[in-house]
């Protein structure tokens, strides 16, 4: 499962999150724990992204056929391929790339970030 990342230092506290800074975010990041924690539970692997960085780490990954892989969905479907799916799906590529399961040829490495 990929599930954009949180703060490690996000509040516990359910006062303090209903506080600004926080009260905006933590709808979605206590989503995003709870998910997180199932999934776990499960065996699941969970994979954090930053939505800042997963795009280019996708592409960095894809090489020459990032801007098919990333890019082409878009040019087939058209509307309504936005930047928020193409962000999900460069966090799908990398969770796929991070799987521990994934055989990789010898001297591939591994962005795993569980």
């Amino acid at each position: 499962m990929s599930l954009r990342g949180w703060s490690l230092d996000f509040p516990t506290d359910i006062a303090l999150q209903r506080r600004a800074p926080y009260e905006s975010r933590a709808d979605s990041i206590m989503h995003r724990q709870v998910l997180a924690e199932l999934a776990r539970a499960r065996g699941w692997a969970v994979h954090l992204y930053h939505a800042t960085d997963v795009e280019g780490q996708a592409v960095d990954v894809l090489g020459e056929r990032a801007d098919e892989v990333l890019r082409g969905p878009r040019a087939t479907l058209g509307p309504p391929w936005t930047k928020d799916h193409r962000m999900a799906l460069a966090a799908t590529v990398m969770a796929g790339y991070a799987s521990p399961k994934r055989d990789r040829p010898p001297g591939e490495r591994s962005l795993t970030r569980h």
